[in-house]
């Protein structure tokens, strides 16, 4: 059965790995998969088959109900009811609406979940409330940075098909109709969260309390969950198998004493029977409090098919009970192998397999710590490769952190929750003995912390995390112990770099997703350099953390040199102080005039080298104010290319800059200053920079209509391609001896098939076409390159010949070729090239 499972299982994973989903009849997969059924040997490819028609047949019906692109901005009017908890901040409500009748929407509408907000905040709005309200649409997605969170993918496992946003006013319909549903659950979540509240509302960390109680981390403090995260410890704020076994547990000790002095009890079931109903029951009201949520569904699943093994007679801690949970966590929600938690769930409940493989009985209380600690460690791998997050001190963090959360805060936990919604004075004691151990167990995480090393930050790619995780499984069975070396050479991949090192005298940068923000971070061979932070918003995104942080230790930066703010807005400054306070930061150079420690003034003539790259700021003069027109410009020259990024430079900005350095604006690459705004990117300035492609920074679907169709128009009329993150993600270029190699975008890189259709390479204008025909015939009668003659890695590569005019060239396919002109080297004779994504249908 266990590899039938793990066939699944890699079935499923393996059909959410593709860019696009197939239309086809999924359910017929079913059919040679009963056939292969029949033999012992064909049945793990019966489970891949099987776990393929399982993802596709969930993946096609969630495109199905998708918000499409096209209704981008259309607005519907629907009535539905609130599911689940509403997040309520101080600017706006953010709840799921459970769409039960549409009352006018465009042609193509059939979401059936959606994830609304409304501003202002509205706190009124409860769990089953039936509403009737017009919503502004926008498709299910998000950011795209790799290494970064999938917001998209989120959305996906949730079964959430779109969002919008509240137009006008809400109407209540009153509550949720029909017999006791889901909605009265969160309700019943909401009025323990209330009573908890009511009765110690002076306690040091509600927000704890209430993730453990109900599983709502929302009300938790940032520092909170960064205590436990950084220290390995955050799966206790997660109710999963380890709150659910003790919940059970305790019901089993209380089941068996009521039995015993209970002679009805005793002549009606046996006692194994009643105490694993008692059992059950108990772990099926904990996670029912727990809101049912995907951890909490594969922890009682879980205790289920042990407590069914044990009244069987059957070994419970056997790998038939581990598959079948499998077979059935994968059969009801296949989208969850995209999910952390299971491999986490999963590869926690192998480890103790392995490390029980032999006993005659389960280990006592004192038994499990060490396990504890084992699965920490065994973990700490998987937990780089996902989160770029590792802690190493997370086996003595657990060794103090479980015992107090199972013994000493859960059991008060949930005994005060309940005596609250019965007479508030009888929980008083209960919450407050908690409390005062959350406060003494968050110390101690502190203290933890406080040691040098004590957390690793850096990425681990995945071959190399799943055979460190083998390595310390093989270290801990004693019956591998003969193969210790290998163990040792399996935590080998840790310590190699993330990324290989780049030549002297060349760069890469990567222009991050942020939304309607701007961070742009460039690498040399032995520094790094980050140009603004992005947005961090109140009640919303810090993008310094959520995005910055996770690309640089992606690339294993342990460091960053310098932090360019070309100005004050929100939008650039947000993420600097999230940056700053994640990894140390050698200075900040920024427009404010009173620089406080650490900060320099950010104006025209600084100029520095590393390794052989130059950076200079080229705008503004001294003594100009902190405005847009005041942005910090930065070229970046390296061997064989250059980068200009411009800030949110406009009006006066530009032309100051043009008219006093126009001969040296001359760049491969611009960013095409303020998101491209109305009355930016003067023809002067294009001109003058004669860049061979554009970049720009926007969010999606932003009210500014960002890059504006002005600007379009020019670089239209100039040939020259815009790479758009709102539409392709995270971009990247790196310099070589053959020029610069562009990135398509992380969108066009790493696609799934929940994530919106995009081409390779932006369009152009038909005459940028016979213009690229004529001009690849001009290039290669030179000996140039043309764009068929230099692959890699998905990119088309044209070249221009130094002494040459400008060529340009475009690829076969819809999309463009680079445009490529002399920048600096080209009097030493240097070829030069620019490379852009071949564009895909």
């Amino acid at each position: 059965m266990i590899l039938f499972a793990g066939a699944l299982v890699i079935g499923a994973a393996v059909l959410h790995a593709l860019p696009t989903l197939p239309q086809w009849p999924w359910m017929l997969l079913a059919l040679p998969a009963l056939g292969l059924m029949a033999r012992g040997w064909t049945r793990p490819l019966a489970g891949l088959l099987f776990g393929c028609m399982l993802a596709g047949m969930h993946g096609q019906a969630w495109m199905d109900r998708a918000v499409p692109e096209a209704l981008t901005g259309a607005e519907v009017t629907v009535t539905g009811t609130v599911r689940g908890i509403p997040d309520h901040g101080s600017r706006r409500s953010r709840f799921v609406l459970q769409v039960d009748a549409i009352v006018a929407a465009p042609e193509g509408f059939r979401a059936e979940r959606l994830r609304v907000t409304r501003f202002p905040a509205d706190p009124r709005i409860a769990p089953g409330d039936r509403i009737r309200a017009t919503l502004r649409l926008r498709p299910p997605r998000g950011l795209h940075n790799p290494g970064g969170f999938d917001y998209a993918a989120w959305l996906y496992r949730a079964g959430i098909h779109g969002m919008g946003s509240v137009r006008g006013d809400l109407e209540r319909l009153g509550p949720a109709l029909g017999p006791w549903k889901a909605p009265d659950l969160h309700r019943l979540r909401v009025m323990v969260r209330d009573a908890m509240r009511a009765a110690h509302p002076d306690a040091r960390h509600p927000g704890v309390m209430q993730a453990l109680v109900i599983g709502d981390r929302g009300a938790m403090a940032p520092d909170e969950w960064r205590r436990f995260l950084h220290t390995g410890t955050n799966h206790l704020m997660a109710i999963s198998g380890l709150h659910v076994g003790l919940v059970a547990g305790f019901a089993l000790l209380l089941g068996r004493s009521a039995w015993r002095r209970l002679p009805g009890l005793r002549r009606a079931l046996p006692l194994g029977w009643f105490v694993a109903l008692v059992a059950m029951a108990a772990a099926a009201a904990y996670a029912a409090l727990a809101g049912f949520s995907i951890p909490t569904q594969r922890a009682l699943m879980m205790l289920i098919l042990i407590s069914v093994a044990v009244l069987a007679g059957r070994d419970p801690l056997s790998w038939r009970v581990y598959g079948a949970a499998l077979i059935i966590v994968v059969t009801v929600a296949p989208a969850s192998v995209l999910a952390p938690g299971f491999w986490f769930s999963f590869g926690a409940v192998a480890v103790i397999l392995v490390l029980l493989q032999g006993r005659l009985r389960p280990p006592g209380p004192k038994g499990w710590l060490p396990i504890q600690m084992i699965l920490a460690l065994a973990l700490l791998p998987l937990s780089l490769a996902w989160f770029q997050l590792g802690s190493w001190i997370a086996p003595l963090a657990n060794l103090v952190a479980v015992p107090i959360v199972s013994f000493l805060v859960l059991p008060a936990l949930l005994t005060g929750a309940g005596l609250a919604l019965v007479w508030t004075p009888l929980a008083i004691p209960f919450l407050w003995w908690a409390d005062v151990w959350l406060a003494l167990l968050l110390w101690m995480l502190g203290l933890l912390l406080a040691v040098p090393g004590a957390v690793g930050e850096m990425a681990v790619p995945w071959p190399g995390a799943v055979l460190a995780g083998l390595g310390v499984v093989l270290l801990l069975v004693p019956r591998a112990r003969r193969l210790l070396p290998w163990a040792g050479l399996a935590w080998l991949p840790l310590a190699l770099p993330v990324a290989s090192p780049l030549p002297e005298g060349h760069f890469r940068a990567e222009m991050l997703d942020v939304g309607q923000g701007l961070a742009v971070v460039v690498y040399t061979r032995r520094h790094v350099l980050v140009y603004d932070a992005g947005p961090a918003w109140e009640d919303g995104l810090d993008t310094g953390s959520a995005v910055v942080l996770p690309a640089l230790r992606r690339r294993g930066v342990r460091s960053v040199d310098r932090i360019l703010v070309s100005h004050e807005h929100a939008d650039h400054r947000g993420g600097v102080a999230a940056v700053a306070s994640g990894l140390p930061v050698g200075d900040i150079l920024s427009r404010l005039r009173e620089a406080g420690a650490g900060e320099r003034t950010c104006e025209a003539g600084v100029i520095w080298e590393w390794d052989e790259v130059r950076f200079e700021i080229l705008h503004p003069p001294p003594f100009w104010d902190q405005s847009n027109v005041a942005s910090c410009v930065l070229a970046v020259q390296g061997r064989h290319g250059r980068l200009l990024l411009t800030g949110d430079l406009e009006g006066l900005g530009e032309r100051v800059l043009v008219h006093g350095i126009g001969e040296r604006l001359a760049t491969d690459v611009l960013l095409v200053p303020h998101h491209g705004a109305k009355g930016v990117l003067s023809r002067d300035l294009l001109a003058a920079a004669a860049p061979a492609v554009a970049w720009v920074s926007t969010g999606f679907d932003n009210r500014f209509g960002h890059p504006v169709p002005d600007v379009r128009m020019r670089l239209d009329a100039r040939c020259i391609p815009l790479f758009d993150t709102s539409e392709r993600g995270m971009m990247w270029l790196e310099t070589g001896p053959d020029g610069i190699k562009l990135g398509p975008g992380s969108r066009v890189e790493r696609r799934r098939f929940w994530h919106p259709p995009v081409t390779a390479a932006p369009s152009l204008p038909d005459h940028c076409r016979n213009e690229a025909a004529t001009a690849l015939g001009v290039a290669k009668a030179a000996g140039g390159v043309g764009p068929d003659d230099h692959q890699g890695s998905g990119s088309v590569h044209t070249g221009v010949v130094a002494g040459d005019a400008p060529v340009r060239g475009q690829p076969a396919r819809e999309g463009f070729a680079g445009v490529g002109s002399p920048r600096g080297l080209a009097s030493q004779g240097e070829t030069r090239s620019v490379a852009a994504g071949q564009a895909v249908e």
